[in-house]
Order: structure tokens, then sequence, then C-alpha cells
């Protein structure tokens, strides 16, 4: 569980105010290519500097808006290719982006877009492109419940951004067969 702190005056959490600028800071996550598919039975990823494992859930909403670098490892956890890093969205799809939506696209939020970051609508790694079209300014808030809170997005024929909130169910699982 986050604390958000606000500051006196803002009426904001610390971590929206302090995730706005330019750099963006650097980790290293490890995972296999089934974590990153989401396949069952997958292991967890591990990120640097941190004692906790990470689901790919997790995963995917870092690589949104970041640089990718891939080392592939072999069986023994030898590397045997390092890839280029690859940025996901480029600094002048990301100015046409904000140019474009201005501020979080979620219904009803207006934080703006130096505190969003770039959303893949069909995510990249399952098939979604970067261009404009595909992507959406989300603040963090939201791109965490968007990734992690199982909402999903939607572009209507209109062209307005639709949520569907996740599927709970109440009572005993459903059974199978006996």
């Amino acid at each position: 569980m986050t604390a958000a702190v606000v500051r006196k005056g803002t009426g904001m959490p610390w971590f929206e105010l302090a995730s706005g600028g330019g750099s963006q800071a650097q980790s290293q996550v490890t995972s296999t290519v089934e974590t990153l598919l989401g396949l069952a039975g997958a292991a967890a990823a591990d990120m640097e500097h941190s004692s906790l494992p990470i689901s790919a859930t997790t995963v995917e909403r870092l690589a949104c808006d970041s640089s990718i670098a891939r080392i592939l490892l072999d069986s023994e956890s030898m590397v045997i290719d390092v890839g280029r890093s690859k940025r996901v969205v480029s600094e002048p799809a990301r100015r046409a982006l904000t140019a474009r939506d201005g501020h979080c696209r979620w219904p009803g939020c207006e934080r703006p877009a130096s505190w969003s970051a770039a959303h893949h609508v069909v995510h990249w790694i399952h098939g979604g492109t970067t261009d404009l079209d595909n992507l959406i300014l989300l603040c963090h808030r939201h791109h965490r419940m968007a990734h992690e809170g199982n909402w999903q997005i939607v572009r209507g024929n209109d062209g307005q951004i639709l949520t569907i909130p996740p599927t709970v169910t109440f009572g005993p699982p459903a059974r199978g067969p006996d």
C-alpha cells in the first residue's frame, strides 16, 4: 500500500509532484519471455534493488514509457545476446501526444501531461503499435489502475475514451463437474 503525502497548499500527493519533469529514473528488470507474455505458471520478474518479485502487469506498466534494453540469457544464465536500447515512445511522438491530449485522458481527470505517461491502448507486448492512434496520456494513478487494477481502456467510435472496471465476483468459486 502506498501512502500519499499531500504537500501543503497543493492538494496533490507528493509522488505525483515528484514524477513530473525531464529525465526518468533508470531501473533494471529481469524477466522471462513467458512472464512478459503473461503465460500461466511463468515466474515473476525481478527488479534491481528490490527484494520482492514483480508481476507481468507491473513489468508491462513500467515498459509503457521506458527504454528497453534486451539481454538474452541461456539456461545457465550466461549472456548470449545484448540488444540495443529501444525507445517505446519517441520524444517527437510524446510531444505530439502531449499537444493532442493535453492531460490525462481518463474520464474526469485533468492531471497535466507532465504528470502523465504515454499508454498503449493495445499494449505493444500484445501487438499494439506505437502510433498516435494507439496512444493516450494517463496520469500515474490511472496508468497503474489500467495495468495492475485490471481496468480496461477502449476508444469508442467517436474517439472518446471509455473505461471498463474489473469484473468482481462474489461467493464461492464455481465448481466443475464432479
